[in-house]
């Protein structure tokens, strides 16, 4: 009797521990189809970064540092937290599908109870930080294509640490302008000398401006040749493509024989429905061919520009202090796309339509940038200046406000011209304090654009009184 029950005690407890066992392995394979559905809908983790050593206002009482984005409709954000005691916060989600996503820092706690808004940190709008530069919204974002993400550890309110390491920098200015009407293919000409110096950036391109259908990047349609100031032999050309979710690009670095900081020579493209071509000196560098140039097929303004890109890998470390910077434009030329029907161009395909030598402000072609930011600085209209048969594009500090009177020679800023003009040139030189001029000063003075005053300054000071 006594081996029937301990047997059935056994048998009771094997049963049980089978059913047990059992349970657990169905109920730990439901959990793996749950934890893999989960990770098939939101696969991917995200990283967020962010240095507060700059914010000198730390709120009082309990406070928490958050990213607020638009994956969950801008509610309550992504908690960071300052793990090494280093100002450093960092925060992990792995919540994120493939797409483009937007986001700011903020911090809140009892100074706002707990509002969830209380200090807003977003990046300088328009900057290369900026998601999506070229609306009215100031976010950081990011993208995601089947790859978790880490951000750049970005400052409070900054792009990088250049831009926040004197609080007393008023900011800075650069210049812009654009056509007033769009073209549709051409060849477009200029004459040129760009700025040199760290984080410079000088310009000659087309670009379409209409992104307000909604479109984005889908729309994105530019055509580039840009200086920039750290490479002193070299031109850069880049087409700009549209692209769902992200746009894409081909540049070309274009090693050249002369400094384009130190010389004018003549830049210019030739863009049509199969090719794109580019020109130096009226000698072809390089072209892009189908099926690349395809999708390039919207109207463009033509445009050029001066400013301090944040994006050190391509320009180099700007250096806020360097300031002011000059580039110059003797002209700008215009031919139609006519193929079979030109008188210039490959295989004179091409027809001329206009042209500007800047001895003035042509309102009928041009118009100014004002505001928007690009890259360290936004654009003001005073910075674009006619002077000597030139467009000069000066890129300032903020509080360095000018209102150049357009008069060539015109040292003093007087309004007219007299000996006076020659007897401060002569001074210049003799105490060789160009530095210690005015902006608007030292570029109507400089009539060799080669920003000092010599000899040459002074005779064509002369020539331009007797004319």
């Amino acid at each position: 009797m006594f081996f029937i029950e301990s047997f059935l005690e056994d048998f009771f407890k094997t049963i049980s521990l089978y059913f047990y066992l059992l349970f657990l392995f169905y109920t730990m394979k439901s959990l793996i189809k749950i934890l893999f559905l989960i990770s098939f809908i939101f696969p991917y983790c995200v990283t967020f970064n962010l240095d507060l050593n700059n914010l000198n206002d730390i709120p009082d009482g309990s406070w928490a540092v958050r990213a607020n984005g638009n994956w969950n409709n801008w509610g309550t954000g992504i908690t960071l937290n300052d793990n090494n005691n280093d100002g450093v916060y960092s925060g992990t989600s792995c919540s994120f599908d493939n797409g483009d996503y937007e986001y700011i820092f903020v911090i809140t706690g009892e100074f706002d109870n707990w509002s969830g808004w209380g200090l807003t940190g977003n990046p300088p709008l328009g900057s290369s930080c900026d998601f999506k530069w070229w609306d009215s919204w100031a976010n950081y974002g990011f993208n995601i294509n089947n790859s978790d993400y880490e951000t750049d550890v970005y400052p409070w309110g900054c792009c990088n640490q250049t831009e926040c390491v004197d609080s007393n920098w008023d900011g800075c200015v650069g210049a812009g302008i654009r056509t007033q009407d769009s073209y549709l293919y051409g060849r477009f000409e200029t004459r040129m000398k760009s700025a040199d110096g760290d984080g410079l950036v000088s310009s000659f391109f087309t670009y379409n401006t209409d992104f307000n259908n909604g479109l984005g990047n889908l729309n994105w349609n530019e055509i580039d040749i840009e200086m920039t100031g750290n490479m002193d032999q070299s031109v850069q050309f880049t087409t700009h493509h549209p692209g769902d979710p992200n746009s894409w690009s081909i540049t070309e670095i274009v090693n050249v024989d002369f400094n384009p900081h130190e010389e004018f020579h003549d830049y210019a493209f030739e863009w049509t429905p199969s090719y794109i071509k580019w020109f130096i000196d009226n000698v072809e560098v390089y072209q892009q061919v189908s099926p690349s140039v395809n999708d390039l097929n919207i109207s463009q303004k033509i445009m050029m520009n001066l400013w301090a890109a944040n994006a050190p890998s391509w320009v180099g470390d700007w250096d806020y202090q360097d300031v002011p910077k000059f580039s110059y434009y003797d002209y700008v030329k215009y031919y139609s796309y006519t193929p079979g029907q030109g008188e210039y161009g490959t295989s004179n395909n091409f027809s001329f339509e206009w042209m500007d030598d800047f001895n003035d402000y042509n309102s009928n072609i041009w118009n100014n940038e004002v505001g928007d930011q690009l890259g360290h600085c936004g654009f003001a209209q005073s910075n674009i200046n006619y002077y000597h048969g030139h467009l000069i594009m000066v890129l300032r500090d903020n509080e360095d406000q000018i209102a150049c009177n357009q008069i060539n020679g015109d040292i003093n800023n007087s309004g007219f011209l007299n000996v006076t003009d020659i007897v401060l040139l002569i001074d210049v030189i003799l105490n060789e304090s160009f530095g210690e001029l005015d902006i608007c000063s030292k570029i109507a003075s400089d009539y060799s654009f080669n920003g000092q005053i010599n000899i040459t300054d002074i005779i064509g000071l002369i020539n331009y009184i007797l004319d």
